[in-house]
């Protein structure tokens, strides 16, 4: 597997000089009409494009499922290609004449190893596209970067310090430098904060600790109100795992953007009442806040009161819905054409992007305002189903095609542009967002919670974590996978749920997702039931991701093989997958296996 530093080139024309960097190559056959333009290479090893005469429906077509390539042009009179055949390092060797299984198994193949698909053309020679390669190239800007998990203090009312330690110590075997504890209004909160920081140093470890306020519950419409959360500051700020940039304390939110505390403008209110007093007190903060406001006021009535910004949407695709596809109501599988707006939008660095801009566009704007952080979300899961009678929230936003991994790919393939990432959630049961372990004080989410342990995800977090914080991939020491799979068929009717289907859930896929960590060169199997199986040769060592179609009734396993030896088996017994559930769940079901 490689990650890649996006990149951009020029239009490609018979004087422009092919890069001959490891990274990648580009080049073209005699005659070339082609024009490309790399915009990202996030998935799969160096691009080799050889062509004759090829079209941008064509490499449009296949680029969806494998890379992002854009601002393709050709003369129009030229031949359009068709996909005839699929081959890779001998896993599978098949005709396919329906575009998107041929898609389905290119998106397979770049992942994991050296894939081609040959594309015979209605005239003319024939081109090749060609997806691999093993050197690992991430970009190196040499900073520091920090990785933290958003901790809901409102889910661990009945937390001791014991507990506290035993999170902090699975966080920090996921790679996990700290905790942003979300503080909320309940009156018992800044006891379990206050015991959190205790257990924290009791440890006597470097592990961090930051406040998130939530200002999503907390009053900000006074200056009592800003002097409420200063408090917790004033009393961390010392504290020997309070979290420091810049020899500043680090302090976030959730929301916020509409606390004035006072004063005209919220930006008036939180420089006013919140950061200058604590810098004339000697306690100054690096305020990266999560403001749900558009870049240009990053970069503008924002850029004197934050010193960076924590996009909490960008964890997901949250774009991208049941209506802006036009699929509401839509039961049966889902057309080619918005399978790839899905998988474009998977772990996409789009979202983040424009606020990248604004936040450099701020720091240069400031005089003397210092270094400003950019702190991006990953999230493996979200979904929530409460009814109009407690919290009235039913929604998904689309998590399959692996897209918690693929989001720390992109995060690590642009790290020179990302200071920190917060895993969003550590344990937000009733978004389902949670990596943690399953506690006992969830906020009624019992229902779609229990029984779907997340945790598997903490030892494939330590990879990407140690990619993203020092820019190299560790090594791979033993076979791993992490399967993860929804409860019931998207389309079945519950017999007893009182909620409704959530929002998107027409936009999901009925598949396993499996992710391995691979040691090295091995063939990869899952199965759904005994005769929905499926089989990758790997070429080399790194994580792979594989997909399976689900089958009403069966399982879900995987196997790794090398040698002619199984090195790994993972059937998680109590899975099951139903067409007829009681209620709605479209959390996700995961299981990891390690191999002796």
């Amino acid at each position: 597997m490689v990650y890649l530093q996006a990149a951009e080139l020029a239009p490609i024309d018979p004087s422009f000089n092919i890069p001959t960097t490891p990274s990648f190559s580009i080049y073209s056959g005699s005659g070339s009409k082609l024009t490309a333009f790399l915009k990202s290479l996030n998935r799969s090893g160096h691009l080799i494009i050889q062509s004759t005469l090829i079209t941008p429906s064509t490499i449009m077509f296949f680029a969806r499922f494998t890379f992002t390539l854009a601002a393709i042009s050709a003369a129009s009179a030229l031949p359009v290609w068709t996909p005839e055949q699929l081959q890779h390092s001998g896993g599978i060797n098949r005709r396919r004449t329906d575009a998107m299984y041929v898609n389905d198994d290119l998106e397979q193949l770049s992942n994991n190893g050296t894939a081609s698909v040959i594309l015979s053309p209605d005239e003319g020679g024939v081109p090749t596209i060609s997806i691999g390669g093993n050197a690992t190239i991430i970009p190196q800007d040499g900073s520091e970067k920090t990785v933290l998990a958003h901790f809901m203090i409102g889910n661990a009312f009945s937390y001791t310090k014991d507990l506290w330690k035993t999170d902090i110590k699975m966080a920090q075997e996921g790679g996990i430098d700290g905790f942003a504890l979300n503080l909320g209004s309940d009156d018992w909160q800044p006891a379990r904060l206050d015991d959190a920081y205790t257990a924290a140093k009791e440890l006597n470890t470097d592990f961090k600790l930051c406040i998130s306020f939530d200002m999503a519950v907390l009053p900000g419409n006074s200056a009592s109100d800003a002097a409420n959360i200063k408090q917790y500051i004033t009393k961390y700020a010392g504290h020997p795992n309070q979290l420091l940039v810049d020899g500043k304390v680090f302090a976030s939110t959730f929301s916020g953007e509409k606390s004035a505390f006072g004063h005209p403008t919220p930006q008036e209110g939180w420089t006013a009442e919140f950061k200058k007093p604590l810098e004339q007190a000697g306690t100054p903060v690096h305020f990266v806040p999560a403001l749900f406001v558009a870049p240009g006021a990053i970069s503008g009535d924002w850029s004197d009161t934050v010193d960076g910004l924590l996009t909490w949407n960008s964890a997901w695709p949250t774009d991208l819905t049941s209506q802006s596809q036009n699929v509401a109501g839509v039961v049966g599988a889902l057309a080619a054409p918005v399978l790839g707006q899905v998988k474009d939008a998977v772990g996409s660095i789009d979202a983040d992007t424009q606020f990248i801009d604004a936040v450099k566009s701020a720091a240069s704007a400031v005089a003397g305002s210092g270094s400003k952080t950019y702190m991006a979300g990953v999230s493996p899961f979200f979904f929530t189903h409460y009814g109009a009678d407690t919290f009235n929230k039913n929604w998904l936003y689309v998590s399959d095609d692996h897209l918690y991994t693929s989001r720390w790919s992109t995060l690590i393939a642009n790290r020179d542009k990302v200071d920190m990432v917060e895993i969003i959630t550590w344990n937000d049961y009733g978004e389902s967002s949670y990596i943690g372990s399953i506690g006992k004080d969830q906020p009624k989410s019992n229902a779609w919670v229990d029984g779907f342990d997340h945790t598997a995800l903490i030892p494939l977090t330590k990879y990407y974590t140690t990619a993203f914080k020092t820019g190299k991939f560790p090594t791979i020491e033993k076979d791993s996978v992490v399967l993860s799979a929804r409860p019931h068929a998207k389309a079945a009717e519950a017999t007893a749920d009182g909620v409704g289907k959530p929002l998107n859930w027409e936009l999901v896929q009925d598949k396993l997702w499996a992710d391995f960590l691979l040691s090295g060169p091995a063939t990869v199997t899952l199965a759904t039931s005994e005769g929905t199986t499926q089989s990758w040769d790997v070429a080399a060592a790194g994580p792979g991701r594989f997909s399976l179609p689900l089958t009403v009734g069966g399982f879900i396993s995987a196997t790794v093989t090398r040698d002619g030896k199984t090195v790994l088996t993972c059937k998680p017994e109590e899975y099951a997958f139903t067409d007829t559930p009681e209620t709605y769940n479209f959390n996700s079901f995961v299981a990891g296996c390690v191999a002796e």
